[in-house]
């Protein structure tokens, strides 16, 4: 049963994330066990250039505690990643930037931004005082209610911590009590992250990054009203499929394993090897093969069907994938290659922990079966694919084929 088994991978977390292992900070203080953790956000800031890091800490926490995850990236600074239990659904909210306005003033331009760096740069000292001004620039960004029970709580423990500023502890105070105003606030925390030489981003760069962010989404290959499932030999993939095939809805998709995307063209060349050790043997091949197969393929029947792959390019972006002798690489310009990959609009990842997939079927082993989820995590990340369910198969397979008929219903009406 899979009840309360967020709490669980909330408590894994939450210890490296306090020893400086994980490079997030926990923007606001609530509650994070019992109950509570189905109640509201957690909004961390994060290192946006060490996403990949906190992304894996969170799936191999899920992985291991029999939890499934669905990983958001719609957004240029915000991630978030909504773990999935019986008791409901917890979600972590990770900014790679925390924004606010530079002025009382409310445009376009506006925005300044404070990255996780400074705050770990300021050392625990003067880190609570930050978060505490943090704080208030939010309440002022977004014209918070202060009424709010848990705003008014967390104002309260922000005021009553030890070896903060004093003029931000007063104006904390007094949002609580109601004698100061958002503007007063505002002013406060600014004065505070200039005292202990925070740096803020301007608002030029932040527009800037904001329209970076844009210009590479806009430059990326995509596969649309595509869905891959992937997942190593043995993980569940096939039956998270048959579930979508079976499903209600599973008239809307067309099926297709992935390896026809190749096989087809190159059908004469396979002899004397079976077919899966052939394939490795000529990606070089195999890879561009797929790709023109694919793009072609989906400009010439993009007016139909939904596709659902069995398989994806990224599952050919490694080597010695079944070796008893060697552990399982990333192919040469794997970079390059991870460019050209077109993006699905939605992964599925078949996710168990490895003793459980090699029970099922020892065809990789321990190494590389971490080694292929490493890769398909790095994907992820890599591409901003904007849905990935990470489906747990170790629970009952009732629950693992729900995960996937609610994932794929609150997408069809994303999708395009």
């Amino acid at each position: 049963m899979e009840s309360g088994r967020c709490s669980q991978v909330i408590d894994t977390l939450a210890g490296p994330g306090r020893e400086g292992r994980l490079p997030w900070v926990l923007l606001r203080p609530r509650p994070m066990d019992g109950d509570a953790v189905y109640e509201g956000d957690f909004d961390f800031l994060i290192d946006g250039a060490r996403y990949g890091e906190i992304l894996a800490a969170v799936f191999d926490a899920c992985r291991r505690g029999g939890v499934s995850c669905i990983v958001r990236q719609r957004s240029p600074f915000k991630r978030q990643i909504e773990l999935l239990d019986d008791r409901g659904r917890t979600t972590l909210e990770l900014w790679s930037q925390a924004e606010f306005r530079a002025s009382r003033r409310h445009g376009p331009l506006s925005r300044a931004a404070l990255d996780y760096r400074e705050l770990e740069a300021a050392g625990p000292a003067a880190r609570g005082s930050l978060l505490a001004a943090v704080f208030a620039l939010h309440l002022h960004h977004k014209r918070k209610d202060l009424d709010a029970p848990l705003t008014r709580a967390r104002l309260a423990e922000f005021a009553a911590r030890p070896g903060l500023e004093p003029g931000l502890k007063a104006v904390l105070q007094g949002l609580h009590d109601g004698t100061a105003n958002l503007d007063q606030a505002h002013a406060a925390a600014l004065a505070c992250v200039r005292a202990h030489g925070a740096a803020m981003v301007p608002p030029w760069r932040v527009a800037a990054r904001r329209l970076a962010a844009a210009a590479r989404a806009a430059l990326r290959w995509r596969a649309r009203r595509t869905t891959a499932v992937v997942g190593p030999d043995g993980s569940g993939k096939t039956a998270l499929i048959d579930a979508i095939r079976q499903g209600p809805d599973g008239g809307r998709y067309r099926f297709q394993r992935f390896k026809r995307f190749f096989r087809r063209p190159l059908v004469h060349i396979f002899r004397g090897e079976p077919r899966n050790v052939r394939d490795e043997k000529m990606l070089w091949l195999v890879l561009p093969v797929a790709w023109l197969y694919f793009q072609s393929s989906r400009w010439l029947s993009g007016w139909g069907k939904s596709y659902v792959l069995d398989r994806y390019f990224y599952d050919y972006l490694v080597a010695d994938v079944r070796s008893e002798t060697r552990p399982l690489r990333r192919i040469r310009g794997y970079r390059w290659c991870s460019a050209l990959v077109p993006r699905p609009d939605r992964l599925v990842v078949a996710t168990c922990p490895p003793e459980e997939i090699l029970r099922r079927k020892r065809e990789m082993s321990e190494a590389s079966i971490d080694a292929l989820y490493a890769v398909y995590l790095d994907q992820v990340a890599r591409a901003g694919i904007p849905e990935t369910l990470c489906c747990h198969t170790g629970v009952p397979l009732e629950t693992s084929r729900r995960r996937v008929a609610e994932f794929l219903g609150e997408g069809s009406g994303r999708s395009s």
